[in-house]
């Protein structure tokens, strides 16, 4: 699923972001795994899609963090599951560098300005 845009920037900015995220996860799981991740992603999409943006500022940055705190979240609770004894320093270190990658993210979201009409 694809989300919705409102610049070339945001695009650029959660296109590299979600690549990153399914990248590191496939890395990690087997394909079922994987394709359930997917799925949690495409459901935080459409969440993005269907929010009502209006030109009010604080309105507008909530629709352009919905898809990098939620699947910050996901990745997180996702990693929960998966980690064990054998598995926890590699869980870890992926959790950790998508956390910092996450947190870069909103930053260059949050500059993003509504256009006004």
């Amino acid at each position: 699923m694809k989300p919705i845009y409102i610049s070339a920037r945001h695009e650029t900015i959660i296109e590299t972001y979600l690549d990153t995220v399914l990248n590191s996860i496939k890395d990690l799981v087997e394909s079922s795994k994987y394709n359930d991740f997917v799925d949690i992603t495409n459901r935080i999409i459409l969440q993005h899609n269907s929010y009502h943006i209006t030109k009010t500022s604080g309105n507008f940055h909530d629709f352009l963090l919905i898809i990098p705190v939620n699947v910050c979240n996901a990745v997180s609770g996702f990693f929960c599951g998966l980690e064990n004894k054998d598995n926890m320093h590699v869980i870890k270190i992926h959790r950790t560098l998508l956390y910092e990658f996450a947190l870069r993210i909103i930053t260059e979201l949050q500059d993003i300005q509504p256009v006004n009409d």
